[in-house]
C-alpha cells in the first residue's frame, strides 16, 4: 500500500469521491476487499447513507433460532446496521407483489429477534415513504435515541393507530426535524386515537417540522404555536368553520390566537405556509411578536391587490422592531401559473400591483430573495423600481412573475419597467444573480444610447447569464441585445413568452424577435471566447 494512503485527509478524500462518483457502491465494495487496513474506513462510507433499506435486509438477515426469545440480529447485519447514518424506505410499486411480500417477510423476521439495544445505533436521518398499512408497525425497529431527522410519509388512507408515535419522546430524545403527512399521522381525536401533534410537542429538541396535510385541528394548532423550541415550520391550514373559506380562517385561527396572544409560534425563523386563499395566510401571520427571516406562502386562489398589501403589511407588524433586518427571503405563489387575464378589457385597481403594495416590505433592508408569482398584473415604473432596489441593497433574488404574463395591453397604457430601470435595479443591486421581470422595450425608449457614451458609468452584473423577461416587447432585437450585453457581460440566453404566454395575442411576433436576440447574444458569447 502507497504510504500515501496513511494520511488520513488523503484517504478520506478519495474515498469521499469514490463515494459521489459512478457506481459509488461497487467502487467502495472493491475498496473494502482490498486489505484489512483500508475496509473499516470503505465500509464506513459505504453504508453511510442507504437509499434504499433492503439491501442491508436481504444480504444480512437476522438468525432465527426456534426460540424467538433468543433469536437475534447476526453479527454482520449489527456491524453494518451500525454504520448507517441515513436510511430510506421508498415506495414499492403497488403492482411489484413479489418485492411487497418479500420486503413485509423480512421486516417481519427482523421484529422477531430478541433485541436489547437500538438495531442502528448511530442512525441520525430516517425517511419512511409506504404504500402498504401493514409495515407502518415495523417503523419502530428503526427507531434510534440518535435520531435527529424523522420523514413520513404514507400512500394509505386511515391506519388504526400509530403505536410507535406515543413513545417518539422516549426512543428519540433528539430528535430536531420531523415532516409527517396524510390525515392519521397528523391530527387524531376522540375515538381516532391520541393526537400526534401532542406527542410532537412532547418532543424536547425539536425545532423544524413539516406537515404536508391540511387537516391539523385548531386544538392541536394551538399546542404547536406553544412549542418554544419550534424554529421552522411548514404547515398546510385548513378551514375550518364553514365553507366560506376566508370567514372561516379569521373565525376558526382567531380563537385559538386568542387563547396563544403573542406566544403564537414566537420563536419562529422559516415559515412556510399553504392556504387556499391570501386572508387566510393573513390570518395565520397577524398575532404575536417573531424574529423571522424566511417565509413562502403558496395559495391556491389568485390575491387581490388588497389582500396583498395587507399580508405584507400584517408580516411587517408580526416582525420584531429590532429582528426586521434579519428578514432574508420572501416568496408567494399561488397555484395559477398556467393562467392568462385577458387584455382585450381594462382591469380593475384589484388586478393590478403597484409599487405601494412592496412599501410594508421595504423595512426589511437585508432581504436577498424576492420572489413574487401571482395572477395578477403589474404597473411599475423606473423609479418605482429603482425605489425598492434602494430598500433592498443586498438582493441576490428579484422575480416578479416569473415564466408569467404581466398582463400589459396597448389598448390600456400603464407605467413600465425599460432597460434604463433594469440597469438601475443592477446598480443598486450589486448582488444580483437571478432576475425575472417585464421589460417595455419598444420606442419610444432608446436602447442605444444606453451603450455610447456612459460605458464608464455603466452598471455590469456578471453574474447573470440568464433573464427571465415574461411578455415582454420589443422592436429592435440588435438595439435590445446591444444594451442588455452591457449591463450583463455573461448573458447568454433570455427566456421569454414561454408557455402560457405564447397563447397570448402577438406572442408569435415577439418571440421570434427575442430568438432573434439570443441568436446575438450567442453570437457575441462565442466572439469573447
Amino acid at each position: 500500500m502507497h504510504r500515501a494512503l496513511l494520511v488520513d485527509e488523503i484517504l478520506m478524500n478519495i474515498l469521499a469521491a469514490l463515494r459521489e462518483g459512478d457506481a459509488p457502491y461497487s467502487q467502495l465494495n472493491a475498496v473494502a476487499r482490498t486489505c484489512h487496513f483500508l475496509s473499516p474506513l470503505a465500509l464506513d462510507f459505504l453504508w453511510l447513507e442507504l437509499p434504499d433499506a433492503r439491501p442491508l435486509l436481504q444480504y444480512m438477515k437476522p438468525r432465527i433460532s426456534s426460540d424467538p426469545r433468543t433469536s437475534v440480529p447476526c453479527a454482520s447485519f449489527q456491524r453494518a446496521a451500525s454504520r448507517v447514518r441515513r436510511l430510506s424506505c421508498p415506495a414499492l410499486a403497488c403492482s411489484d407483489t413479489h418485492s411487497q411480500i418479500a420486503l413485509t417477510e423480512q421486516l417481519r423476521l427482523l421484529s422477531m429477534t430478541h433485541i436489547t439495544t437500538s438495531l442502528f445505533p448511530n442512525l441520525r436521518q430516517l425517511s419512511w415513504t409506504d404504500t402498504d398499512q401493514s409495515r407502518y408497525v415495523y417503523i419502530q425497529l428503526f427507531l434510534s435515541p440518535t435520531l435527529e431527522s424523522l420523514e413520513l410519509d404514507f400512500f394509505f388512507h386511515k391506519p388504526p393507530d400509530f403505536p410507535f408515535l406515543t413513545l417518539l419522546p422516549k426512543l428519540c430524545p433528539n430528535l430536531r426535524s420531523m415532516s409527517i403527512s396524510k390525515y392519521p399521522v397528523i391530527s387524531l381525536s376522540g375515538d381516532e386515537g391520541p393526537s400526534a401533534v401532542r406527542t410532537i410537542c412532547q418532543l424536547p429538541r425539536l425545532t423544524a417540522l413539516e406537515c404536508k396535510s391540511s387537516t391539523i385541528s385548531e386544538e392541536d394548532l394551538l399546542h404547536l404555536s406553544r412549542l418554544k423550541s419550534l424554529t421552522t415550520l411548514s404547515l398546510g391550514i385548513p378551514s375550518w368553520m364553514s365553507s366560506d373559506r376566508e370567514s372561516s380562517a379569521h373565525h376558526g385561527s382567531g380563537a385559538a390566537k386568542d387563547c396563544a396572544d403573542y406566544s403564537w409560534f414566537c420563536n419562529l425563523r422559516k415559515l412556510h405556509l399553504r392556504a387556499y386563499s391570501m386572508p387566510i395566510i393573513t390570518s395565520f401571520v397577524e398575532p404575536g411578536c417573531r424574529p423571522l427571516q424566511s417565509v413562502v406562502f403558496d395559495i391556491s386562489e389568485a390575491p387581490t391587490t388588497a389582500s396583498l398589501t395587507e399580508c405584507f403589511s400584517t408580516l411587517y407588524s408580526s416582525q420584531c422592531n429590532n429582528k426586521r433586518s434579519a428578514m432574508r427571503s420572501i416568496e408567494v405563489c399561488d397555484s395559477l401559473s398556467n393562467a392568462t387575464l385577458g387584455v382585450s378589457q381594462p382591469l380593475p385597481g384589484s388586478k393590478i400591483i403597484t409599487v405601494d403594495v412592496f412599501k410594508p416590505l421595504f423595512a426589511f433592508t437585508k432581504l436577498r430573495v424576492f420572489d413574487l408569482g401571482v395572477c395578477l398584473s403589474f404597473s411599475l415604473s423606473d423609479s418605482d423600481l429603482t425605489t425598492m432596489a434602494s430598500s433592498w441593497p443586498e438582493l441576490e433574488v428579484f422575480c416578479l412573475n416569473e415564466g408569467r404574463s404581466w398582463h400589459l395591453s396597448a389598448s390600456e397604457p400603464r407605467q413600465s419597467i425599460t432597460v434604463r430601470g433594469l440597469q438601475s435595479l443592477c446598480a443598486l443591486c450589486p448582488r444580483l444573480y437571478q432576475i425575472a421581470i417585464v421589460l417595455d422595450a419598444l420606442p419610444p425608449y432608446p436602447m442605444t444610447s444606453l451603450s455610447s457614451g456612459h460605458d464608464a458609468a455603466l452598471a455590469r452584473n456578471l453574474a447573470v447569464t440568464c433573464l427571465s423577461l415574461g411578455d415582454s416587447r420589443l422592436a429592435d432585437p440588435q438595439d435590445v441585445a446591444c444594451a442588455l450585453s452591457n449591463i450583463f457581460p455573461r448573458l447568454r440566453r433570455i427566456s421569454a413568452w414561454q408557455h402560457p404566454l405564447d397563447t397570448l395575442p402577438e406572442a408569435r411576433y415577439h418571440r421570434r424577435l427575442w430568438g432573434e436576440v439570443n441568436d446575438i447574444l450567442q453570437q457575441n458569447s462565442g466572439l469573447v471566447q
